[in-house]
């Protein structure tokens, strides 16, 4: 995430690993909450391993959410760096392991680390892309598509391959699905029936089985 990498498919560097080794380890189940929408802004995480995501809630209590993150990462910098409650919650979708660095550390190894700092500015600038990407979706795109591409983005991320060939398990529940693409549960059970019938996917409790990610991406170019 952080950082470009010299050679063609070698891995990115991390200007943000030696902050990591400073910072005291945590970890953090699936489900897990690892930071809290209008708490104080004492500390950033630094995501090692795992996945999470960030999500708000409307005025009637609705969660949605804003974006994925992988590892390695960093969230929760922006609040501790501007010293604001924080805008948004994030929760473990695996298990995580992180590392916890103050604000105060934070500042001082942003402000000693100018590529550090640049690529903590380049992450920021991509949320903020992807913020207004998301926005875009909600009113130009139907939800049928919607669901589709966060399904694409889901397996692409934390999907667990199966026992069969080129088979995929999601371990999401329906109404996070929903939740992802902006829709009701409602709308999104219809689709996933559609998709069920074409042979794409099968559902189980809290599971979707992602069977043709390539008639998804297709379903998705359309």
């Amino acid at each position: 995430m952080f950082g470009d990498s010299e050679a063609q498919g070698a891995t990115p560097p991390d200007p943000l690993a030696a902050l990591a080794e400073a910072g005291a380890t945590a970890r953090f189940k699936a489900g897990e909450v690892i930071l809290r929408e209008g708490e104080p802004s004492t500390h950033a995480v630094l995501l090692r391993e795992g996945h999470a995501k960030v999500i708000t809630h409307s005025a009637d209590g609705t969660e949605v959410v804003l974006g994925l993150r992988g590892s390695p990462n960093i969230v929760g910098e922006l609040a501790a760096l501007d010293g604001r409650p924080r805008s948004a919650t994030v929760v473990a979708m695996t298990e995580v392991r992180a590392a916890i660095v103050t604000a105060t550390q934070l500042g001082e190894f942003l402000a000693a680390h100018p590529t550090a700092a640049a690529s903590v500015f380049h992450t920021v600038a991509a949320r903020l892309r992807e913020s207004d990407q998301r926005r875009q979706e909600l009113t130009t795109q139907p939800v049928a598509q919607r669901v589709v591409a966060r399904l694409i983005e889901l397996t692409e991320e934390i999907g667990i391959p199966g026992d069969a060939a080129g088979v995929v398990r999601l371990d999401l529940s329906q109404q996070e699905l929903a939740s992802w693409a902006g829709a009701s549960r409602e709308a999104v059970v219809q689709v996933l029936n559609k998709l069920r019938q074409q042979g794409a996917v099968s559902t189980a409790r809290r599971q979707i089985i992602i069977k043709d990610i390539d008639s998804l991406k297709a379903m998705a170019a359309d």
